[in-house]
């Protein structure tokens, strides 16, 4: 049912920006932002009701939990990231958008890097084993 309200939300907003886009393009551009932010919402509600698995998943496997919680720290600015430029894109500013793009790539590896050093004192424990 979220899914529907999501894509009602997104058509309604594209048919208002398309519309209005010719006449009054300032009110366009705050119709387009304002869409967009109701879909972020929706979906934040529904991506907040699976973080309970994760802490599940976290238990049975054993993985430690802040690295769980960077995961899904990195899933999430991959998500907003892509948003964003995906927004200031449709604002005809594809140069900008790249950026943004290439900027949250850097953050991601930023972010990542207590996994990668997990990995590799793990794949170290298993050679000193061998």
């Amino acid at each position: 049912m979220e899914l529907a309200r999501i894509i009602g939300i997104g058509l309604v907003t594209a048919v208002a920006a398309l519309l209005l886009r010719s006449t009054k393009p300032e009110i366009a551009f705050a119709v387009t932002i304002a869409g967009g932010v109701l879909i972020l919402l929706f979906s934040l509600d529904i991506l907040a009701e699976t973080f309970g698995i994760f802490g599940q998943i976290g238990e049975q496997t054993g993985i430690d939990l802040t690295l769980i919680k960077i995961i899904l720290k990195i899933i999430a600015i991959g998500y907003l990231v892509e948003f964003a430029a995906g927004i200031v894109e449709d604002f005809g500013a594809k140069n900008i958008a790249d950026k943004l793009v290439f900027a949250g790539k850097i953050i991601i590896f930023t972010v990542a890097l207590p996994i990668i050093q997990t990995l590799v004192a793990l794949v170290g424990s298993f050679l000193e084993l061998v």
